[in-house]
């Protein structure tokens, strides 16, 4: 198994924070569809490992909170 190597200056979770960021950001947003924003992000983080989702998952609550 290949060792993944972290090329992101900002840490291992930059994208998923972003990621967290944007969804919480649209689903606040005045007459947002969160039905096809929830379902545009399951989508789009199909392809993420079980770790990277859990962790997904407390960063949204991260920022649903501030």
């Amino acid at each position: 198994m290949r060792e993944q190597v972290n090329h992101c200056p900002l840490g291992r979770y930059h994208m998923l924070d972003k990621i967290a960021y944007d969804y919480v950001r649209e689903i606040k947003s005045r007459g947002a569809n969160t039905a096809k924003i929830k379902q545009q992000l399951a989508e789009r983080v199909k392809k993420y490992s079980e770790e990277d989702k859990a962790k997904l998952r407390e960063l949204i609550q991260k920022w649903l909170t501030k």
